[in-house]
């Protein structure tokens, strides 16, 4: 029997690996579907997700039949065997990999903070086409494109009104949700919830940690995250300005702080960094590539700051106050 796991990001690896530690798979029989997510981990059998292999228009063209040539695809990483399919989100490639013939059955595992989302709306369960309309209006409607485009693609109507969100499938027997803390899958059963925890000494976090290893520092993760609150940058550097005297002043920050940048943040003219420097505190930068979770899961007892960043809430999951 394989196990396939569906991931494209820091922490739906970190899931993925904690579960094959937390049920004591082999290894041998792991396949990790990576969409543009590069794993670090030695010893894993990672493979391009499909659609991220076949993007082109002359590979779409040669694999028009997108369901059936998925099928072979999986048949050919799992030498036709059977398999577990270990999801993130029901996405349109994860309900062909749930539909596949050899697939006996198929769990889900949290993939950032929409696990942590109490209540949902319609935008929420169809995500995959949050951009899109409720109606069609004729050929000029990029939806309406799309939709003939995945009919004669071979996505029939039974795959594509498949449930995207989680809470559709709570009720199935045997499926499970494996999540950090019970905080996860709000509307999931308590019994259906698997808890898995990354071991605070696994030398593979550590290094996907970059070897750092804090204890009780205080870590400020930069970032408005301005595409999410559509707020100008100016209020965020005011909020920075406000915040540290205020934060000074309930013993939140000390004389050092950590700094997370956004990738490839230019050091020199960054304002959390300048701000913080005419406050006359010590600033130490984290190297790029540290994956923040992986630190998380391997400090203990921070004190983080930031604003919009799915790393606050792994920093709760893993014990710091945020």
């Amino acid at each position: 029997m394989k196990h396939i796991f569906t991931i494209h990001s820091h922490i739906t690896f970190l899931v993925a690996y904690s579960i094959v530690e937390h049920l004591g798979l082999d290894k041998n029989d792991v396949i990790l579907l990576s969409s543009r997510y590069k794993v670090s981990v030695k010893g894993f059998n990672v493979q391009e997700a499909y659609h991220s292999r076949f993007k082109s228009l002359k590979e779409k063209l040669f694999t028009f039949n997108a369901p059936n040539s998925h099928d072979r695809y999986i048949d050919k990483l799992t030498n036709g065997d059977s398999f577990i399919a270990y999801i993130d989100l029901m996405s349109y490639y994860q309900k062909v990999l749930v539909t596949h013939k050899k697939c006996k059955s198929f769990h889900f595992f949290e993939e950032g903070n929409g696990a942590y989302m109490e209540f949902d709306d319609l935008t929420d369960v169809t995500w995959p086409d949050r951009h899109h309309g409720y109606r069609n209006n004729g050929l000029s409607d990029i939806s309406f494109r799309k939709a003939i485009m995945r009919t004669l693609r071979g996505y029939n109507l039974r795959v594509l009104s498949i449930p995207y969100n989680y809470m559709s499938f709570v009720n199935f027997r045997d499926l499970k949700y494996f999540c950090f803390s019970r905080n996860a899958f709000y509307n999931a059963p308590t019994e259906k919830k698997v808890i898995v925890a990354p071991h605070k000494d696994d030398p593979n976090l550590k290094a996907m940690a970059v070897d750092t290893v804090l204890i009780g520092e205080t870590i400020w993760i930069d970032g408005s995250n301005g595409r999410y609150t559509g707020l100008d940058e100016g209020f965020y550097h005011r909020a920075i300005e406000k915040s540290i005297p205020f934060l000074r002043s309930k013993g939140i920050i000390s004389n050092t702080i950590y700094v997370k940048l956004r990738p490839k943040e230019d050091e020199s003219r960054n304002y959390l960094i300048q701000a913080l420097k005419n406050a006359e505190l010590e600033v130490k930068v984290l190297p790029g590539f540290t994956v923040l979770e992986a630190l998380f899961a391997v400090s203990s007892s921070c004190k983080v700051i930031g604003t919009l960043s799915a790393a606050l809430e792994y920093a709760h999951c893993f014990g710091h106050k945020t």
